[in-house]
């Protein structure tokens, strides 16, 4: 297992009062499924999923500034000192 670490990004780390966490996974969505886990109960409906066991797919995953939140990109491994970032989708105009 690698240790990775996960960035908080905006409502994630306003919610959780954490910037950043590690975790020990194999993949970006094993890491993901850990954090989900340990913080569902300060996550809303808009952040998780209806059953709160996975991120919104709306949500912003990136690997090592590589966008992986989509189908089989989340079950890309992962490596130590690998940084996953999420986050809420933020548009302007």
């Amino acid at each position: 297992m690698a240790e990775v670490e996960l960035n908080l990004l905006n409502i994630f780390a306003l919610r959780t009062n954490k910037k950043n966490l590690l975790y020990e996974g194999q993949t970006v969505e094993e890491v993901i499924k850990k954090f989900v886990k340990e913080y569902k109960n300060l996550l809303d409906n808009n952040l998780l999923d209806k059953k709160k066991r996975k991120l919104n797919p709306q949500m912003v995953v990136l690997l090592n500034g590589k966008n992986v939140n989509n189908g089989k990109n989340v079950k890309t491994k992962v490596q130590d000192g690998d940084k996953i970032y999420i986050s809420y989708p933020i548009s302007g105009g």
